[in-house]
């Protein structure tokens, strides 16, 4: 089936999908996204997924939105596709005007975008695992809302790759691992899952939520701390 987009209810082919040239989003990097899989044709964490985005919205402060007319048309649109395996990627911007730092308090109405993609595999990187480089995290303060401000993980996944890795783990300046230029970290020490502290410097991952629920329901200990990265290169996986 043909990939397609929705750009603020309007179903097109990706190709053919339009956004205003001032929209911020483009001027700024002024809105916040999602990305979700479907699997058989079922979208997968969506209810969590889309409390995270509401999360983002309401971090930036973007109003003017029908939450519920959004999730419908991010079911419509992928249920349209009839693409049973996908990458449904979502974004919302504050909206287009006049090129200005600060918005005005009314008359911009946001930006839906979304588009449905096929799924693209890893290769055998799920199976036999992946190279990964480490880098000095250089992001902005708020990691936790899920910007479309992606420069330095762009940057970072691009050295990765340049080295020959998949991955680029982001360490501060306190030498703690954080995570990943699109992925989470989990470390096992000692048969017990090891993951950063939520905060600011990190995103509140839906893999890590799941991942987390499963491990208490096996009995499998699990400690939010921080590590070194030399204690990282010590983990047992």
């Amino acid at each position: 089936m043909p990939e397609i987009a929705n750009v603020n209810g309007k179903i097109t082919p990706v190709h053919e999908a339009m956004i205003p040239a001032e929209d911020r989003g483009f001027l700024f990097g002024d809105g916040v996204y999602e990305v979700l899989r479907s699997y058989a044709g079922r979208l997968w964490g969506f209810e969590r997924h889309m409390k995270r985005l509401e999360r983002s919205l309401r971090e930036i402060e973007i109003v003017g939105l029908n939450l519920d007319d959004i999730f419908h048309q991010i079911r419509n649109t992928h249920a349209q596709s009839q693409i049973q395996d996908a990458t449904v990627y979502i974004q919302i911007t504050r909206g287009a005007g006049p090129r200005s730092h600060t918005w005005i308090a009314t008359g911009l109405e946001p930006t839906f975008f979304m588009t449905v993609r096929h799924f693209q595999t890893r290769g055998s990187g799920n199976e036999k695992g992946i190279r990964a480089i480490w880098l000095r995290d250089q992001r902005w303060g708020r990691c936790d809302i899920k910007s479309i401000n992606l420069l330095p993980n762009v940057m970072a996944k691009q050295k990765a790759r340049s080295q020959g890795a998949y991955e680029a783990i982001f360490v501060d300046a306190r030498n703690q691992v954080l995570e990943g230029t699109s992925s989470s970290l989990f470390s096992v020490m000692n048969n017990a899952l090891i993951v950063p502290p939520n905060s600011p410097a990190i995103l509140p991952s839906i893999t890590r939520e799941i991942i987390s629920e499963i491990a208490l329901e096996l009995k499998i200990p699990l400690v939010e701390k921080d590590i070194t990265l030399d204690e990282f290169f010590q983990v047992d996986e």
